[in-house]
Formats: structure tokens, C-alpha cells, sequence
């Protein structure tokens, strides 16, 4: 599905306003970009558009699990990835209240490491590569819903860092901008996979820190799960010498501490010892990020021409470290669908329903045995008890978070 060039309002000084674009997608982060990459190098003319300027800092547990890792080689040829400054991660340490401790490897069978990596780090590796490919990016500009003709959706539109209105139109519309995005809320639906009441409104924070006292930090190699009732944080080492803290908590307490995250963090983070020596022991290096109502959702489109993709397809509980792995994953899985509606000029319902059908049979596993770690880890008396299993104990996580894993290598 072709347009008038004409229609096109983007600023024309830094695109070739004479030829439309295959495909616009809405959201610029791992599995927008990772689209992008996996569609220009195919031949088709893409438009990557996103509301932030990057680098930015984004809330996220910025683990890459030893299939991410894998994933970023497969998007990002050659040794930029290993010269990022990622810190490799090999193990999984879970903490209790009651000063109990369990720990997983979390290498792949082969031996790959898991990695820990801002986003803003991963996020510039992989847009630079889908720059390099040719693909236009658009920065600052915030989409606001999709542009509708004969009920299918043949573009976006939105206002640019200025204020102006812009407006693209192309053949295939993605989402992968958050599945409570503009495109998601108006041309799709949104339900979660948790039973209502079955656990309490969760809210994310994260804050980069600088630790002072090593014995304090975790360990090198080591991702820390640090529990505690309700919800837990975790903390991982990353480039530049950082620790990444990032943690789901009960909005009930942000609402007790009226948002004020130092008071909450000084008051509740006590309950867990090697967390609380952690934190007494950390700078901040940056402000806090946080976002409220986290549960696990899925979103399917109800238009034909918008596939969607990442957290606008569906979201997985992030205690299995799934979260970013599943993101460029999940563009592998869509991006075929996108290039046969592109090849066919089919972008139908049949098309949209086959593509949700291979995204919940390649995630569906993954995000039951996520969601059911979640329920599980931030029980602490289970953890509890099965630390006094010994070894034994350590067994069964690693089978558990192994068991979160795709056995089965996609290439694209």
C-alpha cells in the first residue's frame, strides 16, 4: 500500500520525501530497533520513530540473559557488543529477610554468560546498527495514534520536538512503542494474564549507584534477587563501574512514603541485611526512575496494517530476567509476518492472527514459568525453606530458571 509523498510532513531536510516507507515503527528501544534491523536488511525503506532522544536512561534490570546475548551478535555484527563494557553474569543469588541465601548458574548449556548492560548501552548499539542500515530515525517525536483509511491503519501521526504536526504514512504500521501506547489503545486491545486480587499493584523503581565498599556490592558475576515481603530488588553490576538497582515493590508504599523513594528505600530495604548493606554502602549516580501498575499483560491488534511488537505485544514477570531477551526475540518472531505482508501487500487479519499465533507458541511457556517464579521468589519463607535443602536447593533454581529458557535456536 503505496502513498502521496506529498502527505508526508517529517522534515524534509533530512529525508528523501520523493520515496514512502515500507514500514513505520513507533518506539525505538530493543524491539523496535531490533525490527528495524531485521527489516532494512531485507531491502525494505523503514521509518523508526520514537518520543526520547537518545542516549537515555530507561527503567530496566539491564540483565541480558545468555539467549539476549546471543540475540544482540545476531543483530550487531562483529565485537561491539564486547567492547560495551558489559559486565558478564553467570549466577543468580536470591536473599531473604531471614539472611538465607540461594544461588543458580544462569549460563547457557554452551557456556554463554549472561551479561549486564545499561539501556542506554544497549540501546545505542542497536540503533547505530539500524542506522547504519539505512534506516531513518526520528527522534522527539511523540506519535499519538495511528492514521485510519477504510478501516486499516495506513500510518501515524503525531507533533515533533517543535510542536509541529507530523505525520508518515507506509505500507506496515509496527507498535513497539509499550502496549499502553497510542497505537496499542486505538487500534487493539490490552488484558492482563494475571487473575485480578491474585497479587497486589506493583510499581518499578531503579536508580544507577556507585558502591563503595566491594564486600557490599554483588559479587562480580553475580545478578542479586534481595527479597522482601510482597516484592523484591535487584542489583546487578554494569558498565562503568555501576551497580544497577532495580526492584517491584507494592504501590502501597509509595503511597505510605507519598513517593518520597530515599525515605522508602532507607525504611523498607532494612528488611533484607545484604540489601540494606548494599544500599548504606551506595551513591547515587542518577535520579530515580520509576513507573506504577506493573502486571503482566498481553495486546492483540484489531486492525488490519499494525502488527505490534516488544512490551506492545506482551509482557513477562521479570524475576526469570526474561524481559529484555523476550523484546528482540519477539521481533525475530513478528519481522517474517511484516515481510510477507510487505511482499504480498497482505496485511489482513489472517496475517495478524498468524503472527499472535507464533508469538504465543514461541512465549507462552515462558511466561507461565515466569509468572509462577514471581509467585514463588517473593514468598521468602519458601526460599527459606529451601535453602535448608542445601545444594539441593540451588539444584532446583537453576532447573527453574533453565526451564524459562527457549530451547531452540531462531535465526532470521
Amino acid at each position: 500500500m503505496r502513498f502521496d509523498p506529498t502527505e508526508l510532513a517529517f522534515d524534509t531536510n533530512s529525508l528523501d520525501a520523493g520515496r514512502p516507507f515500507d514500514a513505520a515503527i513507533v518506539g525505538a528501544g530493543p524491539s523496535g530497533s531490533a525490527m528495524a534491523i531485521l527489516l532494512a536488511r531485507a531491502g525494505a525503506r523503514v521509518a523508526l520513530i520514537d518520543a526520547g532522544r537518545f542516549p537515555r536512561d530507561k527503567l530496566c534490570g539491564e540483565y541480558l540473559s545468555p539467549e539476549g546475548v546471543e540475540a544482540v551478535e545476531r543483530l550487531v555484527p562483529g565485537d561491539r557488543l564486547a567492547r560495551s563494557g558489559g559486565r558478564p553474569i553467570r549466577s543468580v543469588r536470591l536473599t531473604t529477610p531471614r539472611g538465607r541465601t540461594l544461588e543458580a548458574e544462569v549460563a547457557g548449556p554452551d557456556g554463554r554468560v549472561g551479561l549486564g548492560l545499561s539501556r542506554s548501552a544497549l540501546d545505542a548499539l542497536l540503533l547505530d546498527e539500524a542506522r547504519s542500515l539505512g534506516v531513518s530515525v526520528f527522534e522527539g517525536t511523540r506519535i499519538s495514534g495511528p492514521i485510519l483509511q477504510d478501516g486499516r491503519v495506513v500510518g501515524v501521526s503525531g507533533r515533533g520536538e517543535s510542536g509541529r504536526p507530523v505525520a508518515a504514512r507506509a505500507s506496515v504500521v509496527v507498535a513497539a512503542d509499550g502496549r499502553h501506547s497510542a497505537q496499542i489503545r486505538r487500534s487493539g486491545t490490552t488484558r492482563a494474564r494475571s487473575l485480578p486480587g491474585l497479587r497486589p499493584r506493583l510499581f518499578g523503581l531503579k536508580r544507577h549507584l556507585t558502591v563503595s565498599d566491594p564486600a557490599s556490592d554483588e559479587p562480580s558475576g553475580t545478578v542479586g534477587l534481595h527479597l522482601l515481603p510482597g516484592g523484591y530488588v535487584g542489583a546487578c553490576r554494569v558498565e562503568g563501574g555501576r551497580t544497577n538497582l532495580c526492584g517491584l515493590l507494592p504501590e502501597r508504599l509509595s503511597r505510605q512514603y507519598r513517593g518520597d523513594l530515599d525515605a522508602l528505600a532507607d525504611a523498607t530495604f532494612s528488611g533484607n541485611r545484604t540489601l540494606s548493606a548494599l544500599w548504606q554502602a551506595a551513591e547515587p549516580t542518577g535520579p530515580w526512575k520509576t513507573v506504577a501498575g506493573v502486571r503482566v499483560e498481553t495486546s492483540s491488534p484489531r486492525l488490519p496494517g499494525i502488527f505490534s511488537s516488544g512490551d506492545a505485544r506482551g509482557t513477562v514477570d521479570p524475576l526469570g530476567g526474561q524481559g529484555l531477551t523476550m523484546a528482540m526475540l519477539g521481533a525475530e518472531v513478528i519481522a517474517p509476518f511484516v515481510l510477507r505482508a510487505l511482499a504480498r501487500n497482505d496485511e489482513g487479519p489472517a496475517a495478524l492472527r498468524a503472527a499472535q499465533r507464533a508469538w504465543h507458541a514461541r512465549f507462552d511457556r515462558r511466561v507461565t514459568l515466569c509468572r509462577a517464579f514471581h509467585h514463588a521468589l517473593v514468598q521468602p519463607s519458601l526460599i527459606d525453606v529451601a535453602s535448608l535443602l542445601g545444594r539441593w536447593g540451588n539444584t532446583l533454581l537453576s532447573l527453574g530458571f533453565a526451564a524459562t529458557r527457549d530451547p531452540v535456536r531462531i535465526s532470521c
